[in-house]
């Protein structure tokens, strides 16, 4: 038996929508059970349970021989709740756990979140169980959060002055995610993977106007400006602070590579940010393509 933790959110929802694609059964963790309304349930077993309380993981667990290892990333829990859960998942007899990690994933970089995702690491591969680190750059749908400021200004707003980046789509992350559970031969071993291309933002601003058919452009923010416009949306100081992290490791150049080796392995088309853009495009306020 195969379970998604995290099943939904962002990169658990499109795992659990490629197993539906594949008619694959899998076994999933949620919170809120309400929120798992829109799986198959002839496919798609639920489970409700804290990651923190193993307690409530007990009937979770049960026969379960590998893990899809994802959970909200919250800049105070995220490494507590994903170390409870593997160890709870080891005394339970789980013999593979796949981490959605992030890319340099290090126990010593200034940004947290990419701090917790190599301290989460580390503690897996100390568990004894087989481990997998799916290590991705930033996502392409992280970008559907400007569609307010691009319909209401025509413009989005970053602190990545004119540095390059190469996000991915979910979907490619799922695709390699589905393989490495359902196939052996992936034990104890790290894929880094990125989108196709390393647009700057205003390459990203000139994907937009193309697509929209009108003018968006990019706008530089110093990154105080960016946690005040953070903060005035409603996002708490702390989870504003994490993000701006991660701008400052984004401006030296950290997610400027294009890592394709892994889409390679697994035989899965990488999908380029005009393409993600087409597919997304009334989100953006756009008309439909035809």
């Amino acid at each position: 038996m195969i379970l998604i933790t995290g099943a939904t959110g962002l990169n658990g929802t499109a795992l659990v929508l490629e197993f539906m694609k594949r008619k694959e059964p899998v076994r999933v963790l949620v919170r809120d059970p309400k929120e798992a309304t829109k799986f198959d349930n002839s496919l798609v077993e639920v489970f409700v349970g804290d990651m923190q309380e193993a307690e409530t993981l007990t009937d979770t667990l049960k026969g379960v021989e590998k893990v899809a290892l994802i959970s909200s990333a919250d800049p105070e829990k995220m490494a507590v709740t994903q170390e409870s859960f593997i160890d709870a998942a080891k005394v339970a007899g789980v013999r593979h756990i796949i981490k959605l990690s992030c890319l340099n994933a290090d126990i010593h970089s200034p940004a947290r979140f990419i701090r917790m995702h190599g301290e989460i690491e580390k503690h897996l591969e100390d568990s004894g169980m087989a481990w997998t680190h799916i290590r991705p750059t930033h996502f392409m749908q992280n970008y559907l959060l400007n569609a307010p400021t691009i319909a209401a200004q025509n413009a989005f707003y970053y602190p990545m002055g004119h540095n390059a980046v190469a996000p991915i789509d979910v979907h490619d992350i799922a695709k390699v995610f589905y393989e490495t559970l359902t196939a052996a031969g992936h034990e104890n071993k790290v894929y880094e993977l990125s989108g196709p291309e390393a647009p700057t933002m205003n390459d990203i601003a000139s994907h937009l106007s193309k697509t929209l058919d009108r003018s968006i452009r990019y706008v530089d923010v110093s990154p105080e400006e960016y946690r005040r416009q953070l903060v005035s949306f409603g996002m708490p100081e702390g989870l504003a602070d994490a993000i701006n992290e991660l701008y400052d490791e984004r401006r030296k150049g950290t997610e400027s590579k294009v890592l394709l080796a892994t889409h390679g392995l697994f035989n899965v088309k990488p999908t380029t940010f005009a393409e993600f853009l087409g597919q997304n495009i009334e989100a953006f306020g756009g008309a439909q393509m035809k």
